[in-house]
């Protein structure tokens, strides 16, 4: 378990320092271009005096990793699961959502009976958690190539053939779709689901792009994979500002699954699968959980601690969407989601940065309809979303 990370970091003439998140790694030694680092562990934080140079300065730590079994690091199964800000379980690393960077990986010490699912490369800036990999024995149906060139595919585990098959049966469209509506995809040439065992009672995904993991248990289900994908236009391709805009990402994804499959895959579909939102909406509404989608604030939310990671972003967000779309049109719609994403990609934006992109694209202001679905415990009355 030791690992060898080349960060590198921009070159400063002023600034001698920085500090990296490391959760329990074992930090054995820290280097730049084979001369040893000052360099002090302070609980959870790494801080390394930094060369001045006007050149990028490489920073190369050797340290060792801990095995995880609370979703949150490497776990003992041979996956990975970071999500929201475990990353420095895996690596030293920034775990603010907004701060994206690129990566190189490569993982040795495989058994040779086990395959390993990840990205050797992802050249665009990303968030932290979305770097991941799945060991196991899987087998790989080829989904057919998108127009703009990208391979989609589908790992499966041994008995899931079926609902592999099932659950990607549009996946191909749905890039597609996405690629075509929103703008191109920034994460490679080569894209799938993933299946991972996360245990009983295990259901969803998680936006590994560009091999994204989905539950076993949820394999079947066409709408996760939808969601996964969307991801790499919002959430990933445009990064988050702060956890407070989580539905930024999930609300957008949530509402872009349902869009995309009643696109390619007919309206019956898609009304399966709001159907299944609008049941899950009312489990929200009549439950404890917390039911704010979008906190008025900005880095003073855990997103974990403070109960946002639930329903509310996902489907209120989701249902936020339906609700601008039944004013200003799909086509205009879709058109400020490109626009906002093409201005964005690569970068980091919060959720009032896609309101301001709706008014200024349709002259629409959505803040009343935002406010009554994404900052109130209660559902909007019928019509506050209207011109």
């Amino acid at each position: 378990m030791a690992v060898t990370a080349d960060i590198v970091l921009a070159g400063s003439t002023d600034t001698t320092g920085a500090s990296f998140e490391i959760g329990d790694l074992m930090i054995m030694s820290v280097m730049s271009d084979g001369t040893p680092l000052d360099y002090l562990v302070e609980g959870q934080r790494l801080d390394v005096g930094v060369p001045v140079s006007v050149d990028p300065v490489v920073l190369t730590i050797n340290y060792a990793y801990r095995l995880h079994d609370s979703f949150d690091g490497i776990l003992s199964n041979g996956l990975t699961f970071t999500w929201p800000y475990y990353c420095g379980n895996m690596f030293p690393c920034k775990s603010d959502p907004y701060d994206g960077l690129s990566f190189e990986l490569e993982l040795i010490g495989i058994p040779l009976d086990m395959d390993v699912i990840y990205p050797t490369s992802i050249l665009s800036d990303a968030p932290s958690y979305m770097i991941g990999w799945a060991v196991g024995e899987f087998d790989y149906i080829d989904l057919g190539t998108t127009t703009d060139g990208t391979q989609v595919g589908v790992y499966y585990q041994p008995g899931e053939e079926i609902d592999a098959t099932e659950g990607t049966r549009n996946l191909r469209d749905v890039m597609e779709w996405y690629e075509q509506t929103y703008g191109e995809y920034i994460f490679g040439e080569e894209v799938a689901s993933v299946s991972v065992d996360w245990g009983a009672g295990q259901f969803g995904g998680l936006e590994h792009h560009p091999f994204w993991h989905v539950a076993s248990g949820s394999m079947s289900d066409q709408s996760i994979h939808a969601h996964e994908a969307a991801h790499g236009w919002f959430g990933n391709g445009v990064r988050i500002t702060c956890w407070e805009d989580f539905v930024l990402s999930e609300g957008v994804a949530s509402y872009l699954a349902a869009r995309s499959l009643t696109e390619v895959g007919g309206v019956i579909l898609g009304n399966t699968i709001w159907t299944l939102y609008t049941s899950q909406l009312d489990r929200l509404q009549s439950s404890s959980e917390n039911k704010i989608a979008w906190p008025d604030s900005c880095n003073q939310v855990d997103i974990i601690d403070d109960g946002l990671f639930g329903s509310a972003p996902y489907m209120k967000g989701a249902f936020f969407l339906r609700d601008v779309e039944s004013v200003i049109g799909k086509e205009m719609l879709d058109q400020a989601l490109r626009d906002f994403y093409v201005t964005n990609k690569g970068g980091y934006a919060g959720m009032q940065d896609l309101l301001d992109e709706i008014m200024t694209h349709t002259g629409y202001d959505p803040t009343l309809c935002a406010n009554a679905w994404l900052r109130s415990d209660s559902l909007p009355v019928n019509g506050i979303c209207d011109y």
